[in-house]
C-alpha cells in the first residue's frame, strides 16, 4: 500500500454511510463515521472514483497511516494501493486509489481495528462496499441538453460557432427602458437553429445595451455570471469546463467534476471558503424491465452527480441521484424508451444553513439536500411533493433556476413546460418548513405571454427589481419594479437567446486611459491618485518620457490589496510618451489600504522604471 499521505491536520471530524437500496436511502452511522462515498450498497459507480471519508470524532492520526488500516479490494481487481489526502477544509479524507478499478467488480472497503481514536481506543471494525458500473460508457458533452432540446436545436448549438460570413456583433435592442436599477447585464448569445447566424460572445452591457465588456468565443458559452468572490465564470463547450476571470478579464482558474464524470454546463457555485459546487450527468445501462412493466431491458438512463471540490479541485463531498431518487420519480418521462433522463438538474444553490437545494427538472422537484451526510432533507413540487400549495395548485413545472433571497424566500423560473397553456413565468415563494407549506407570494407573466421551454432564470436585485432572464424565448430579459411594471427589456435577434441573464454591480476597474501627447515630460513620473482617500472613484497619473529611437515602451499599472493580492491590471500594453491618467473604481472592493505599481519596461537606450504607491479606500 502506498503510504503517501498529505496532512494538513494533525486530527480529522467525521465519516458516514448511507444504505442504497431501490428506495430513497436514509443515511446511518456507521461505528462513529457518519459519511462515506460511494455509499454502502452503491450501483452504477465510475470506475475512476475516489472515496471520501468523514469521522465524527477525533482520530489518531499515526493509526490512520499505519499499514493495514484501511483496505480497498476488488472482486477482480485485488488489493487496491491507495494515496491518503486530507482536504483543505481539514475534515474531509480522500482515498484515491493507485489505479482504476475494474468494470464490474465489486469493491470493499475495510475499516480495521487498528484506527483508533485520540483516547488511544480502537474503532469498531466495519466494511462497505459499492459496485463499479458495468460496461464502458463514452463521454457525451450534450447530455445535458438531451431531452430538453430537439435534436435541431442541439445541432444548433452544436454548430454555434461562426463561419467567415457571418463574423459579427450580437444585435442586441433595449425595447423598454424606465428607471431600471444600477448595474451591468452579463449575457453569453447561444443559438439552437443551424441557419441563424451566430458569433458567440461575452457580453457586460450597459442599461442602453452598448458592451461595457465583449470577448468573442470559438464556440457556445453558458451561464455568463459574477461569482460571490468576484471572478466572473462561464461554461465553455468547447472544453467542458467552466473558468474564472479576474476583474481584468484574465482566465486565472477553471473548475470541473472528479471521480471521472464530465462536467455538465447547468451552474456553478463558487463557495466563500473556496470551494465550488458543480454537477455532472451520469448515463448508465439500466434493465427497465425489472422496474417497469413492458421496460426496456438494455435502456440507458442518465442519473444526475452534484460534487463539491476544494481548492485543490479535490471531490470533498458527493452526491448521486442513484442512492436517493427513484428512476419513477420522473414526471413526464417515458420509462419505456430506450434513453430515459429522469433527473436533469439544472440549478444549485447553497442555502442560508449549509445545505443544497438542487431543481430537478424531470422531476418538478426541488430538493434540499444534507452536505453533512447526503439526506434529503425535503422535497418540493412532483411526485414526492411534501408541501401543501395554497394559492398555487398547479405548483410548477420544469423549472430551471432556484434561489434563495435575502428576506428568506425562494424564486425560481416556472418554463411552464406541461402548464395548460404552455407559459412561463417568475415566481416566488414563502416556505414554512417545519409546517410544509409552500405559498406564493410573487409571479410575474409577460404581456403578451412568453413560454421559453428551456433555460432562463429569476434574479432579486438589491433594489427589490427582479431580473428575469426567459431562457429560450425574446425577448431575453425583463426587468419589473415590486409593482409589476417594467423597468427595462432587452433582447437579442429572433433564434439567439441567454441561457441566463443577471445584472451585477460591476464598477471597480478601468474608465477611460486619457492620454496627452502635446506634453513630452523628461522623466518618468508616478504622481499619487487624487482624491486620496476616495469612494468609489479616483484617478491616476503618470508620465512616460521619450524612449530614444524607440518610440513605445510597455507599460503595466496595476492595483494590488495589502496582502500582495492582485487587484486590477489597469493598464498593460505598448505606449506612446506622453503624459496619461486613468479613472479607477472600488465601488465592488473593501475599504481599505491599495496599492498602484507602475512598471515600464525599458531598452538599450533608456532604462526602466518601477514605483509603487499607497492610496485608500474608505466607505
Amino acid at each position: 500500500m502506498i503510504r503517501s499521505i498529505i496532512l494538513l491536520c494533525f486530527f480529522v471530524t467525521l465519516f458516514s454511510s448511507t444504505a442504497f437500496s431501490s428506495h430513497p436511502s436514509t443515511s446511518s452511522a456507521i461505528n462513529g463515521f457518519k459519511y462515506i462515498d460511494p455509499i454502502n450498497g452503491a450501483k452504477y459507480v465510475n470506475k475512476e472514483t475516489s472515496l471520501i471519508i468523514k469521522p465524527d470524532t477525533y482520530l489518531n492520526k499515526r493509526s490512520l497511516e499505519s499499514d493495514g488500516a484501511l483496505k480497498i479490494t476488488g472482486s477482480l481487481g485485488g488489493n487496491y494501493e491507495f494515496i491518503l489526502i486530507w482536504s483543505d477544509d481539514n475534515s474531509t479524507l480522500i482515498l484515491k486509489p493507485a489505479r482504476s478499478f475494474i468494470i464490474g467488480e465489486t469493491v470493499t472497503i475495510e475499516f480495521t481495528g487498528r484506527i483508533r481514536n485520540i483516547n488511544g481506543s480502537s474503532i469498531k471494525p466495519f466494511t462497505s462496499s459499492f459496485e463499479i458500473q458495468t460496461i464502458e460508457i463514452p463521454d457525451d458533452p450534450f447530455l445535458g441538453f438531451v431531452n430538453e432540446l430537439t435534436n435541431e436545436q442541439i445541432d444548433g448549438i452544436i454548430n454555434g460557432g461562426s463561419t467567415n460570413t457571418d463574423r459579427d456583433f450580437p444585435l442586441v435592442t433595449v425595447t423598454y427602458s424606465n428607471n431600471p436599477s444600477p448595474g451591468s447585464i452579463f449575457l453569453s448569445n447561444v443559438k439552437f437553429s443551424v441557419p441563424v447566424p451566430n458569433t458567440p460572445y461575452l457580453l457586460i452591457l450597459n442599461n442602453s445595451g452598448s458592451p461595457q465588456f465583449s470577448r468573442e468565443m470559438a464556440l457556445q458559452c453558458f451561464d455568463f455570471k459574477k461569482q460571490p468572490n468576484g471572478y466572473l465564470t462561464y461554461y465553455d463547450i468547447q472544453r467542458y469546463k467552466y473558468y474564472a476571470l479576474d476583474t481584468s478579464y484574465a482566465v486565472v482558474d477553471s473548475f470541473y467534476t472528479g471521480n471521472g464524470y464530465l462536467t455538465d454546463q447547468h451552474d456553478l457555485k463558487i463557495l466563500s471558503n473556496g470551494h465550488a459546487l458543480l454537477m455532472s450527468y451520469d448515463k448508465k445501462p439500466v434493465d427497465m424491465s425489472m422496474i417497469v412493466p413492458g421496460g426496456n431491458p438494455n435502456a440507458f438512463v442518465t442519473g444526475l452527480i452534484i460534487q463539491e471540490i476544494d481548492q485543490n479541485k479535490n471531490v470533498v463531498f458527493q452526491w448521486r441521484s442513484w442512492d436517493h431518487y427513484l428512476i419513477t420519480d420522473a414526471t413526464h418521462e417515458n420509462l419505456l424508451s430506450s434513453t430515459i433522463d429522469y433527473v436533469h438538474g439544472n440549478a444549485l444553490f447553497l442555502d442560508i444553513d449549509g445545505t443544497i437545494l438542487v431543481s430537478a427538472r424531470h422531476m418538478d422537484e426541488i430538493t434540499k439536500i444534507s452536505r453533512v451526510n447526503g439526506d434529503m432533507i425535503w422535497r418540493l413540487g412532483g411526485k414526492n411533493n411534501q408541501f401543501a400549495f395554497p394559492n398555487d395548485p398547479n405548483k410548477f413545472s420544469h423549472q430551471h433556476d432556484i434561489n434563495r433571497i435575502s428576506s428568506g424566500n425562494i424564486t425560481l423560473f416556472d418554463n411552464g413546460n406541461y402548464h395548460i397553456p404552455q407559459v412561463s413565468r417568475a415566481v416566488e415563494y414563502n416556505l414554512d418548513e417545519t409546517n410544509k407549506i409552500a405559498t406564493m407570494v410573487w409571479q410575474y407573466h409577460h404581456s403578451p405571454e412568453l413560454y421559453g421551454g428551456a433555460m432562463g432564470n429569476v434574479q432579486r436585485l438589491d433594489n427589490g427589481n427582479t431580473l428575469i432572464g426567459w431562457g429560450a424565448a425574446n425577448p431575453s430579459l425583463t426587468e419589473v419594479k415590486p409593482d409589476g411594471s417594467k423597468a427595462l427589456e432587452l433582447t437579442f435577434v429572433t433564434g439567439i437567446f441567454s441561457y441566463r441573464a443577471f445584472k451585477f454591480s460591476w464598477g471597480s476597474g478601468v474608465t477611460g486611459l486619457t492620454h496627452n501627447q502635446t506634453e513630452i515630460p523628461e522623466s518618468y513620473v508616478l504622481s499619487q491618485n487624487y482624491p486620496n482617500p476616495f469612494n468609489p472613484a479616483t484617478t491616476i497619473k503618470f508620465s512616460i518620457p521619450r524612449a530614444g529611437v524607440v518610440n513605445m515602451l510597455h507599460v503595466q499599472l496595476t492595483v494590488y490589496d495589502a496582502l500582495g493580492r492582485e487587484v486590477q491590471t489597469l493598464v498593460n500594453e505598448n505606449l506612446s510618451p506622453g503624459a496619461y491618467e486613468i479613472s479607477f473604481r472600488g465601488d465592488n472592493l473593501p475599504s481599505g489600504v491599495y496599492f498602484y505599481k507602475l512598471f515600464v519596461d525599458g531598452n538599450s537606450i533608456t532604462a526602466g522604471f518601477t514605483e509603487t504607491k499607497k492610496m485608500l479606500l474608505i466607505k
